[in-house]
């Protein structure tokens, strides 16, 4: 697996104002839950007694703890080990942790065939939202490939060029896997030209837009109902 060209290496770009507003809604919405389903019970105990805050007590804290609990570990305790940025490079797809180790990685040399008409293809999950998932094939000693579903996104960032990173991807597999085939609806997803590896800017702006749209009609109708039945 060689080029004749040196195969450039890039990293994610995180868009900071709205990594900000992520971060800050998460940490809002745990501290309203800590507030709401423990402090809460817990004052209404001290107030009005046991007796009379068994029950909203026992419904709230269990609730409560099973939110906090791994939501703490996951995004505040462990947030050192989770990935920070995505490299791609000659090698494959890492992600990266603050300490510059990758935690999880796709190498190209890993890559297997998938036996159906493409190798490389994109799927829509209920997790992968507007954007598709890139499906890939890895090679696995007990099963002989794995499916592998890939996402350019990082926990609490907010990932400015995922479709350059995508581009950069495919042209990796294109460079030194060339026996994989892509399938022709992976470019028209990511906005791709698979002449030039170069992103339709238009396109994805037009995907932007309609992705806040749908944040801001969905932020407009929770609005809603809280002012309609409160």
């Amino acid at each position: 697996m060689s080029s004749e060209k040196p195969f450039s290496s890039i990293e994610s770009r995180i868009n900071l104002f709205p990594t900000v507003m992520l971060q800050g809604l998460l940490y809002f919405m745990l501290l309203a839950a800590f507030a709401f389903l423990i402090l809460l019970p817990a004052y209404g105990i001290y107030k009005r007694g046991i007796e009379v805050m068994i029950f909203p007590a026992l419904l709230c804290f269990p609730i409560g703890l099973g939110i906090l609990i791994p939501s703490v570990k996951y995004y505040i305790i462990k947030r050192s080990e989770q990935p920070s940025k995505i490299i791609v490079n000659d090698v494959g797809l890492l992600y990266c942790n603050k300490k510059g180790e990758a935690v999880n990685k796709v190498l190209y040399a890993d890559l297997v065939s998938s036996g159906k008409d493409f190798d490389i293809s994109t799927v829509n999950t209920r997790s992968s939202g507007i954007i598709p998932m890139l499906e890939v094939f890895i090679a696995s000693e007990k099963e002989g490939s794995a499916v592998s579903r890939i996402e350019m996104n990082l926990p609490l960032h907010v990932v400015r060029d995922r479709y350059t990173l995508f581009a950069h991807f495919l042209k990796g597999i294109s460079t030194f896997r060339p026996d994989l085939k892509i399938a022709p609806q992976v470019f028209l997803n990511y906005f791709i030209d698979p002449e030039t590896w170069q992103i339709n800017r238009k396109g994805a702006s037009y995907l932007f837009l309609l992705i806040i749209a749908a944040a801001l009609l969905t932020c407009g109708i929770i609005m809603w109902l809280v002012m309609t039945f409160t």
